[in-house]
């Protein structure tokens, strides 16, 4: 992928839309992985994979944070790149 100049503001909105509604979701299933745990009720799946589900829900979390904080970064970084050229 070429990284000069494909800026595009509307492709950028809907990604970092798409990567918020992940967060949220991924907010709800850490929740409900917590509840399992605190109640011990798992489902058919013993404490220890209950955990790693946890564990693999937070993990995906943060990196998904962390593109999100990438995105942000760009659109920054691509915004006073402009803002310097069109003076």
């Amino acid at each position: 992928m070429n990284e000069e100049n494909n800026y595009d503001p509307a492709i950028h909105t809907l990604a970092t839309d798409k990567i918020q509604a992940k967060l949220v979701n991924l907010m709800f299933a850490i929740e409900d992985a917590k509840k399992a745990l605190r109640n011990k009720i798992y489902g058919g799946i013993t404490v220890e994979e209950q955990r790693l589900i946890l564990d693999g829900e937070t993990r995906e979390k943060e990196i998904y944070e962390y593109i999100l904080d990438a995105l942000d970064d760009r659109c920054i970084d691509n915004f006073t790149y402009k803002s310097k050229n069109d003076i």
